[in-house]
């Protein structure tokens, strides 16, 4: 009897298990490596909760996968301009948790990958020294470290900010908060009695910006919590060119692929997508190419947008977002936004993988 072919893969979040198990179901003999001491991801960033643009049953269709018990629709989510409030529609948003308790997303894949023979071997992380000895078509899915994109060689942004999360009495509820004293939001996203809140820029986030965040948040929801953590970490929207499936040989798939919205720097619709398309790329790889143009091809303008529209002009000025929604009138925006943005409309308002992958999907 033949031998199966051997894959390697590194990482073991979300894009990696599934790689991995669609891998194992084509018959390959698949070994995932991960640096942390067993599935979930990294402690600095999981457990956690993410709210996303996503249609569950659609992408479940595509990557073969039924991911949807994990997600659950958002019931609300305010966006904060100062002190003027704009419901944002939450037609085709969802929360997921990530990490190693039994209700994320991880905790659903990583036993259907047991199940199906997928071997694991933990404490094992990708070493420089390594890189040269890699078996063409290894998957690399190694995350958010700046570390890891240093040692690929691959461009990317830091970013800094504040991290609180835990149980939480409540499920469904998100908010976006603006300030000046950061270049992109501050949110929390809430499911499984789980909440993460996270206050981040791409550049460093004084003390000062994260109270007021708190102050504010507790003045308009009415929640307050004192375990806050600094951390960094890494993005690849540093170039136009960070949307990349085959590096050097190897398949990239997740967030280190750039496989990820610029803008708004959503990423778990891409990381399970791009995990779908690196295990397609191991059998026929001129599909997978195909594939990954089709979902990134929003990247470049989007990123243009953001370098040189959105954080130059735009985002600075809160005051000016705030003095439109006031202009327009939020419950008249709020119509116009919840008529343009519906499930049954996949309207490409933002880049893969935000609203533009959904009708992609077929």
């Amino acid at each position: 009897m033949a031998s199966k072919k051997e894959v390697t893969i590194y990482g073991a979040g979300m894009s990696g298990l599934i790689a991995a198990i669609n891998l194992a179901r084509e018959g390959y003999a698949v070994t995932v490596h991960d640096r942390e001491k067993e599935f979930g991801g990294d402690p600095q960033y999981n457990p956690s909760t993410h709210t996303t643009p996503i249609l569950p049953k659609k992408v479940s269709d595509y990557i073969g996968i039924d991911i949807t018990p994990a997600f659950k629709p958002v019931m609300d989510c305010p966006f904060y301009f100062h002190d003027t409030v704009l419901h944002f529609p939450v037609s085709g948003m969802y929360t997921v948790e990530r990490g190693n308790r039994t209700s994320s997303l991880d905790a659903l894949l990583y036993p259907m990958a047991c199940d199906l023979g997928v071997k694991f071997e933990f404490n094992s992380p990708l070493k420089k020294e390594n890189l040269t000895s890699l078996a063409p078509g290894t998957i690399i899915a190694c995350g958010l470290t700046p570390q890891v994109y240093e040692m690929l060689n691959i461009p990317y942004r830091k970013w800094y900010g504040w991290i609180s999360r835990g149980e939480i009495g409540f499920d469904g509820r998100s908010w976006i908060w603006f300030d000046e004293g950061i270049t992109e939001y501050g949110y929390l996203s809430s499911v499984n009695n789980y909440y993460f809140d996270l206050l981040f820029s791409i550049k460093p986030v004084t003390k000062e910006t994260l109270e007021r965040y708190k102050e504010s948040i507790k003045r308009h929801q009415g929640v307050e919590h004192d375990n806050w953590q600094y951390a960094t970490g890494a993005v690849p929207v540093a170039d136009p060119s960070n949307p990349q499936l085959v590096r050097g040989g190897n398949i990239y798939c997740g967030t280190i692929s750039g496989f990820m919205d610029p803008m708004g720097w959503f990423g778990i619709t891409g990381a399970i997508i791009s995990g779908k398309i690196a295990a397609m790329a191991v059998s026929d790889m001129a599909a997978a190419q195909r594939e990954f143009a089709r979902f990134s091809i929003h990247f470049k303008r989007a990123l243009h947008i953001k370098n040189y529209l959105w954080y130059p002009f735009i985002r600075p000025n809160v005051t000016g977002m705030e003095k439109t929604v006031n202009l327009i009138g939020a419950k008249r925006l709020e119509k116009i936004l919840g008529a343009l943005i519906r499930e049954d409309r996949h309207i490409p308002l933002f880049a893969i993988p935000g609203f533009a992958h959904i009708g992609s999907c077929y």
